[in-house]
């Protein structure tokens, strides 16, 4: 019993996480830049590839930064980010991550936040960032994709290697037509194309 005791505070200290470091995010100017350097640009994709992507992320995305609120995208934003740096965001406190969403809300305007987004979200393997999942499951590039194909990429998004698994082809499909309906109500679709693109097959991944 006195030997157990003795290893308890060992065992706690070894159990204990450590203090992680603050999360260090690029200053407003490094931001900006790094939004402009990346390979896609929102000016560059249709609205319906946008909305899907916000749909999937959080529908309420654009009122939430533009009126300086948090938002999971934001969130997803930081996480990305700060991936490679010192203190990743599994690291981070909850203290921590909250006043990084904010500092980005804050830095940043929902476009940039939406573009950097854009191009570090994990898409599958050797997929990262829209640019590349487009290239490697359609063989286009990100403006070239119709609203079944953005839906799709956007459902993947959610959960990678959930989604991309055979046996949850039918849940990735209730996702995607999810999200296309969305794209609808978020008035980036017609009623007549919402239906044409719910009859679109789902991308062939033996390829």
């Amino acid at each position: 019993m006195t030997a157990r005791l003795y290893a308890l505070p060992l065992i706690l200290a070894l159990a204990a996480p450590a203090t992680a470091l603050p999360i260090q995010l690029p200053d407003k100017a490094e931001i900006s830049r790094l939004a402009a350097a990346y390979p896609v640009a929102l000016a560059d994709l249709p609205s319906a590839t946008i909305a899907a992507f916000v749909a999937q992320e959080d529908r309420f995305f654009w009122e939430r930064a533009r009126a300086g609120k948090d938002s999971t995208l934001t969130a997803t934003a930081v996480r990305l980010l700060v991936e490679d740096t010192p203190t990743t965001w599994a690291q981070a406190s909850p203290l921590e991550k909250e006043d990084a969403v904010e500092a980005l809300t804050l830095a940043a305007t929902p476009e940039v936040i939406l573009t950097i987004y854009l191009n570090l979200i994990p898409l599958g393997p050797e997929a990262t960032g829209l640019t590349e999942a487009a290239d490697r499951y359609f063989d286009k590039a990100p403006k070239a994709l119709t609203p079944a194909e953005a839906a799709w990429l956007a459902a993947v998004a959610g959960s990678p290697e959930i989604a991309l698994k055979p046996a949850n082809r039918d849940r990735t499909k209730s996702q995607r037509d999810y999200i296309l309906r969305q794209i609808q109500k978020a008035g980036a679709m017609t009623d007549a194309a919402l239906e044409e693109q719910l009859r679109q097959p789902m991308p062939d991944l033996s390829r």
